[in-house]
């Protein structure tokens, strides 16, 4: 598959993926990950990654890293998916945000999540459960700010 070809693609199983989910604000949740998409189109692999950097653990099992691999996604697309599918036994801080830390496309898709999540203007209100995701959100932030940094002094 294309470039092209892999992020049609990717759109159209995260469309799918998320056809009856809705983000905190009561909107349809498929415009998160094409929000993301949208900030990282420059580069059309990273964009893919993007748009579906929420499939597999949304999918209820329908969507593996196996069945993308078998329809021709790239090992690059495949890797960043992998890295940011967050696994039922990650802890968050410990474990999950560590890992993303080790692939370079998952690092800037995990930063531009995070952004776009933290977004109060996003949300129908303000609990003290938002401030605190919010504060382990920035922790992440500046984990993977740091990771970042490593892999552009390479």
């Amino acid at each position: 598959m294309t470039e092209k070809e892999q992020l049609a693609r990717m759109i159209y199983i995260a469309s799918s993926v998320h056809i009856k989910q809705f983000d905190r604000g009561g909107k349809p949740y498929i415009l998160h990950p094409l929000y993301i998409m949208n900030k990282l189109l420059y580069d059309l692999q990273l964009a893919t990654i993007a748009v579906g950097h929420d499939i597999i653990e949304d999918s209820n099992g329908d969507v593996t890293i196996n069945s993308l691999r078998a329809e021709g996604f790239s090992d690059r697309v495949l890797d960043g998916l992998d890295a940011l599918t967050h696994k039922k036994e990650d802890d968050y801080l410990g474990t999950y945000i560590p890992n993303i830390c080790k692939n370079y496309d998952s690092i800037r898709v995990k930063r531009k999540d995070i952004d776009h999540n933290t977004r109060v203007t996003r949300l129908k209100g303000i609990s003290a459960k938002d401030n605190l995701r919010i504060e382990k959100y920035h922790k992440a932030y500046i984990m993977l700010g740091k990771a970042k940094q490593v892999f552009l002094n390479k």
